[in-house]
């Protein structure tokens, strides 16, 4: 096996090397994937599992937008900003997510629902399965393995004998066909319920 070597005073020659050299891209993702898993997790304040997750998003991404890429763009700087993007989204969809919660826990301390919010409800409900047994049925199988099971990307690609990239992208248009498809429930209240997970 060919040694790989890599100038690291030289970011157009890094960039060079990972854009045309598979070979060469694992090895920079072996050499900075657990320091980046670090870095993530202290700043975070993630565990383990999503710090991880969130770093291999950032080389999916850097692998996926390489050939795009400038040639002076900083391979770790273009990973750093991938991290921090993902990992703010991250912070505030649970952000939102605990106040989902507490109004919830506020709801059933203080009962009390009208018969037309009952309806809204299970009628919210019903639309929501509906739109989801419609999706195409790698998609949906993937939607539900990480929505109502919650399963991390990185599980899901094992368990479906996928790559995490195709996850990565399911999911998306699972997202981006059921907001669509239920376009009169764009509230916060239905941005909680798909995007964070909040229906069982």
């Amino acid at each position: 096996m060919r040694a790989v070597t890599f100038n690291l005073h030289s970011n157009d020659a890094l960039m060079h090397t990972i854009k045309d050299d598979g070979v060469a891209f694992e090895h920079f993702f072996k050499i900075h994937f657990a320091s980046l898993c670090t870095w993530c997790q202290h700043k975070y304040n993630f565990d383990t599992d999503i710090a991880k997750e969130v770093v291999h998003t950032a080389f999916i991404k850097l692998w996926k937008h390489r050939s795009t890429l400038s040639a002076d763009m900083p391979v770790k700087a273009f990973l750093h900003k991938v991290i921090m993007n993902t990992s703010l989204d991250i912070l505030r969809h649970a952000k939102v997510r605990e106040r989902f919660e507490r109004f919830v826990q506020q709801r059933n301390e203080n009962p009390g629902s009208t018969p037309q919010e009952n309806y809204d409800t299970k009628k919210l409900q019903a639309d929501i399965d509906n739109a989801v047994s419609e999706l195409p049925d790698q998609m949906r199988t993937i939607f539900e393995l990480s929505r109502y099971e919650g399963l991390k990307y990185a599980e899901i690609a094992r368990q479906l004998n996928v790559s995490v990239n195709t996850v990565e992208t399911q999911m998306g248009r699972a997202l981006k066909k059921l907001r669509i498809k239920l376009a009169g429930y764009l509230t916060l209240f239905f941005m909680l319920m798909i995007i964070n997970k909040i229906i069982p």
